[in-house]
């Protein structure tokens, strides 16, 4: 399966569980990708996050997934009145039989997030972020299955 391939299959609804580690706490939601425009996908979670000291909220984020001529799969910030910077870059290598995956860097200031990205279409994939910097040490896991 090629990038447009992943790309195209990610239009829904999701299920999402995330970990927040070392025993930080927990997020479940959902996750919705929207086509927004001719290859452009609006991704947005909304979920309830419970951290380990017993504290709970709501939380929401949003993304702008944009599929490259090459078959690269930007994953962007949203950013008012345009599409923001690159977040990760996702080059994916593999075949229909096996879970395609890709991992990138992304530096914000002295902070780093790693991604590693892994693809097991139609029905599920997972997002890992090692998040690491002066004030920063955590990761986190999350798992995403189709709704219906």
């Amino acid at each position: 399966m090629t990038g447009a391939g992943v790309f195209s299959h990610l239009v829904g609804e999701w299920r999402l569980t995330r970990e927040f580690s070392p025993g930080l706490g927990t997020m479940t939601g959902t996750a919705r990708f929207r086509p927004i425009g001719d290859g452009v996908l609006h991704y947005r979670e909304d979920g309830r996050v419970t951290f380990a000291g017993g504290h709970t909220g709501d939380a929401f984020r949003e993304y702008h997934y944009l599929l490259d001529p090459d078959g690269t799969i930007r994953i962007c910030f949203v950013e008012p009145g345009t599409v923001g910077r690159t977040l990760h870059a996702l080059r994916l290598d593999g075949t229909e039989a096996e879970a395609l995956a890709a991992t990138d860097t992304h530096l914000c200031g002295a902070d780093t997030y790693v991604g590693r990205y892994a693809f097991a279409l139609p029905d599920r994939f997972t997002v890992d972020m090692d998040v690491r910097g002066p004030a920063k040490d955590y990761a986190t896991h999350t798992r995403f299955e189709r709704n219906g």
